[in-house]
């Protein structure tokens, strides 16, 4: 993994990284850069520069020669309620958030997949099909980190990607063997 980011890295002019993922993308929007490698957030920030996924850009499920899925989400949460009336209206947004049409609409806008196999999917994006696709199949798909580590050490590993891409003395072996150190000390998950 290390020796593919040490050849991405080796392609990159370190004056010109960007700090914020919404800055990578304007510069793919702009037609300043050929990529970007993101998750499906990125997806409404082409939608609202009016881009069309398979027409004005396209989606690469996974950066090797198999596509892949990685299976994170978005979550809700309603805190519990001693208001009846409070619970109620808790209760009625989360039954309108898993209706087929919410979930259509609602993975167009942020690029996501919906949680429902029962929707109608004749609205659905090139980037979106893919996904659908590839989550068909279901031998492509892997759990998203988030939900395999605890938050210290995801942000462990965050910082040792940004540490390793922007310092070339550190060589792939050494990230690797920091990977390994934080994966090592990574309390189980309760």
């Amino acid at each position: 993994m290390f020796a593919a980011v040490d050849d991405a890295r080796k392609m990159v002019n370190p004056a010109e990284m960007t700090k914020q993922w919404n800055e990578a993308v304007a510069l793919v929007i702009t037609g300043k850069a050929g990529s970007v490698v993101h998750g499906d957030w990125s997806g409404g920030e082409f939608q609202v520069a009016n881009m069309v996924p398979g027409k004005d850009y396209d989606c690469l499920p996974g950066l090797g020669v198999e596509p892949v899925l990685n299976t994170g989400g978005d979550v809700f949460y309603f805190p519990k309620q001693s208001d009846p009336e409070v619970e109620k209206a808790q209760l009625a947004m989360a039954s309108n958030m898993i209706t087929k049409e919410v979930q259509v609409a609602f993975n167009l806008k942020k690029g996501s997949l919906p949680m429902r196999g029962d929707v109608d999917l004749a609205a659905a994006n090139d980037c979106m099909k893919k996904g659908l696709e590839i989550l068909d199949k279901g031998t492509k798909v892997f759990p998203n980190n988030v939900q395999m580590l605890d938050r210290d050490s995801l942000n462990q590993i965050n910082d040792l990607f940004t540490a390793f891409f922007a310092t070339p003395e550190m060589t792939p072996a050494d990230g690797q063997a920091k990977f390994a150190e934080i994966i090592k000390n990574a309390p189980p998950l309760q």
